[in-house]
């Protein structure tokens, strides 16, 4: 009895070709080609995502944070427009004035009677003329900056 209710729905479920190997693999393929669609798209995003990533850092970098427009310069910046960072630690006067000097390219004058009696340390970022007048102000004396 059991054999006949087997052999029943074995024949009411019974496709022709159902069993052949083509269609199976046909199949199976199908499934991942489908896995393999999902990763290529998957990718492609990412790259997409890091690409505009890139593009936007270039134009902050050369777009926002440019200087004004490129000018030819007739003549060569003067003391009171270049910008450097310098530091000192416990230095003598006579060395800070020196490295103003070969920092900053101007000649320093009206410097104290005895320089090495001044001691400075400091982290300064601007001019050479604003470097000098903050140390007047620091050390209560009249030096002057000459290009």
């Amino acid at each position: 009895m059991e054999e006949d209710r087997d052999i029943r729905f074995i024949a009411s479920h019974y496709r022709k070709g159902l069993f052949k190997v083509e269609p199976a693999l046909r199949r199976i393929r199908h499934q991942s080609t489908r896995w393999w669609t999902r990763s290529r798209i998957a990718a492609a995003s990412v790259v997409a995502v890091i690409m505009t990533a890139t593009a936007a850092m270039f134009v902050h970098e050369n777009y926002f944070n440019a200087s004004t427009p490129e000018t030819e310069l007739s003549e060569s910046p003067s003391a009171s427009e270049i910008v450097r960072v310098i530091d000192f630690e416990e230095a003598p006067l006579s060395e800070v004035v020196q490295k103003i000097k070969d920092v900053y390219g101007v000649e320093v004058t009206n410097l104290p009677p005895d320089p090495d009696q001044y001691t400075l340390s400091l982290h300064y970022e601007g001019s050479a003329i604003d470097l000098v007048d903050t140390i007047n102000d620091i050390l209560d004396i009249e030096m002057t900056v000459e290009q």
